[in-house]
């Protein structure tokens, strides 16, 4: 089925273009993911017997199918002469290949770069790595929360004196697999202008985070200290972080001196932007003890849906701070139908948050439903010349599932 978000049209971005999957948990599949949506066929491989290791990660099969629809599972054994061969295959025919193997080990299932940039000239391969190649941690196996500490990630994420904090979402696999995606388009259509025949691509997971730092960094390279840990509330900027209401929270953003004129007039304290200590941002922020003494027993007294319709009134930024269920409740979310379920025959549909990107002429597809380990195998390996009897003997044997 289309996407949701698509506009009335069969025209696929990436319609014909082969990606050749060889990655798991979240860095790698949140890059495929991205180019099956924009109309790619994905062959996913994956070892036989135990698949995606996030197959395997409660609450199953939740986990994995978030971050692998639109993708055909193939279970190959890949430490296995035959099943080498199989993927060699495959890899052969493919416009991309896309790894997040640990180092060596693409090359010693006979898929390294100068292995298969043989057989194919044409490829597009991509490494997703924890540090790339002749880092110092090169031999360090990455995860998240790695990469979010030795990145600085962790270090502006917590409470005021309080001590770092992991961000809850796994920011180091999705910065990387946003990056491997945008790369992987980028070498497509320098392959499509004639600027290039090939590529190799390498996203080292530590590089692509730190780059995210952006403004944090700034403040560091213009003042020469940490950016600060300061919870919920912006260093800079005032009134802009969470609020407690007689109910819960909700989070106001003020950024701006209109933007403070009409928060004022929400709280029915026009007199605060008059007041010298108030005046301009700078003052707001040397000032922000006294403008939090004042500001804070308003919003506490009444509700956090009086706040929101208030704030909104005067066009000031506001809303509420919803979880990963209550989120799903809001009118924008329901109006843009970003929660879609994918049906499969046999089995327990499967929940999946649809693509944000917004095309008008284009569209994305929400196609392949997340599959059974090695649901394609026959189907997959059938259109790359193997008979039934092979495959046959291949199962037999253990090389595929």
């Amino acid at each position: 089925m289309e996407s949701a978000n698509s506009p009335e049209t069969d025209v696929l971005p990436l319609e014909g273009i082969t990606v050749v999957d060889l990655t798991q948990v979240a860095a790698g599949p949140f890059a495929t993911m991205a180019l099956g949506d924009l109309g790619a066929e994905v062959i996913k491989i994956e070892a036989v017997g135990r698949g995606d290791r996030s197959r395997s990660i409660q609450p199953r099969p939740a986990y994995f199918d978030t971050l692998n629809r639109n993708k055909y599972s193939v279970a190959i054994d890949l430490k296995s002469d035959a099943g080498q061969e199989a993927a060699q295959r495959l890899v052969a025919d493919a416009d991309v290949f896309i790894e997040s193997t640990k180092p060596g080990r693409a090359e010693s299932f006979g898929l390294g770069y100068d292995t298969v940039s043989e057989l194919n000239p044409d490829l597009i391969y991509c490494s997703i790595s924890g540090f790339g190649r002749n880092s110092p941690y090169e031999e360090l196996p990455a995860w998240d929360m790695l990469i979010q500490g030795m990145s600085g990630i962790m270090s502006i994420t917590g409470e005021e004196g309080g001590q770092p904090l992991w961000s809850g979402l796994p920011s180091g696999d999705l910065i990387a697999g946003s990056y491997a995606s945008q790369s992987v388009l980028a070498a497509l259509y320098a392959r499509e202008r004639g600027r290039i025949d090939g590529e190799w691509i390498e996203v080292p997971m530590l590089d692509a985070a730190i780059t995210w730092l952006t403004a944090r960094a700034g403040y560091t390279f213009g003042f020469d200290d940490p950016f600060p840990r300061l919870g919920t509330h912006h260093p800079s900027i005032l009134p802009f972080g969470k609020y407690d209401c007689a109910d819960i929270p909700i989070v106001v953003a003020a950024g701006t001196q209109s933007f403070w004129r009409d928060f004022c007039r929400a709280i029915d304290r026009p007199d605060l932007v008059e007041d010298e200590r108030f005046a301009t941002m700078d003052g707001r922020v040397d000032n922000r003890t006294e403008l939090d003494d004042i500001i804070e027993p308003i919003l506490e007294s009444e509700s956090s849906d009086y706040w929101i319709d208030r704030f909104h009134d005067e066009g000031v930024p506001a809303g509420p701070i919803y979880d990963t269920k209550t989120v799903w409740e809001d009118e924008h979310v329901e109006q843009r139908e970003l929660h879609q379920v994918m049906e499969r025959d046999g089995r327990e549909n499967a929940d999946v948050i649809d693509q944000p990107v917004h095309f008008a002429h284009l569209g994305t597809q929400l196609e392949v439903a997340p599959q059974e380990l090695g649901e394609s195998t026959d189907s997959i390996l059938e259109r790359h010349g193997y008979s039934a009897a092979d495959l046959e003997r291949l199962r037999e044997e253990g090389i595929i599932g």
